[in-house]
């Protein structure tokens, strides 16, 4: 690398020589490669810590439990309205709003599938099938 030649050291060959001693070292060594891959990873898991407890990022776990809780409480809320809606007995209104609840639910569940197949998949077919 470099090198004392009687009272000093050769400043020109020693600026050309410890580059390529560097050089050398690095490919010789697979143990800093690994290293340096470790640290990647590291610094990588430590960003996504930092940005979830930033509230930057979620896990999807945790959305998709909170979109059942919305969707379940707005598909009971409408599976009650022609009950609470329609004056007592009277039948007609209560089968128009039963009709225009149905109606509503479809196109919930329409847009729903439309937006799995997109994805490439129904959300339900990975939980329950």
């Amino acid at each position: 690398m470099i090198q004392r030649q009687g009272d000093g050291f050769p400043l020109d060959q020693s600026r050309v020589a410890y580059p390529r001693y560097l050089r050398r070292e690095r490919r010789q060594s697979p143990r800093s490669e690994a290293d340096a891959g470790h640290v990647r990873v590291k610094t990588e898991m430590l960003q996504l810590r930092l940005m979830e407890k930033k509230r930057e990022l979620v896990r999807r776990i945790d959305v998709d439990a909170l979109v059942d809780d919305i969707a379940g409480v707005t598909l009971t809320a409408l599976s009650s309205m022609p009950s609470r809606c329609a004056p007592r007995g009277d039948l007609a209104i209560r089968r128009s709003i039963e009709r225009v609840v149905f109606e509503v639910r479809t196109e919930i569940a329409r847009v729903g599938q439309e937006m799995a197949d997109k994805c490439g998949g129904s959300p339900l077919d990975e939980r329950y099938g």
